[in-house]
């Protein structure tokens, strides 16, 4: 029996193992068309989005630089139904709510990314004195929209 077990055990490991290596390629064809789809200076902003660096330190460490400005991403995002059924299931006997969770760091990551585009677009090439902020709201007593905000200072280096 316990052979059996760990039969199916690996089976699934494996299974579940190809379903995300499809799950990446899937999800790096949708970011090359999506990317391909883009104005030559909406992928330059894009490549240097990609390189820069947002830090929470109130000081670039080691570079001199000059301060260009504040700099400001929003993300809000609105609960899903389903999610919220499966919370209150989660609710009674307790767990993570992966839906949430996932939401979540969908939102931040979503945030960050639109304040770094904001800085690359006044010229920046970092950002200092990072700071994250979430917030729910929503109609009368139901808080079914996530409101997630990163904002700093945008920096440019001195040579």
């Amino acid at each position: 029996m316990s052979e059996l077990f760990n039969a199916l055990k690996t089976n699934v490991k494996g299974i579940a193992s190809d379903y995300h290596e499809y799950s990446k390629k899937k999800q790096y064809e949708k970011e090359k068309q999506n990317f391909d789809s883009l104005s030559a200076e909406d992928k330059q902003v894009s490549l240097i989005v990609d390189k820069m660096v947002a830090i929470t330190s109130d000081h670039y460490p080691h570079k001199d630089y000059e301060v260009i400005g504040d700099v400001f991403g929003v993300f809000v995002a609105s609960k899903n139904a389903l999610s919220d059924i499966g919370a209150s299931f989660k609710n009674i006997v307790g767990g993570e709510l992966g839906g949430y969770s996932k939401m979540n760091i969908t939102a931040k990551a979503l945030a960050v990314r639109r304040m770094k585009i904001d800085a690359a677009n006044q010229g920046a090439d970092a950002v200092i004195a990072m700071r994250l902020n979430q917030s729910a709201s929503g109609n009368g007593n139901s808080d079914n929209m996530l409101t997630f905000s990163a904002y700093g200072t945008a920096i440019k280096f001195i040579e």
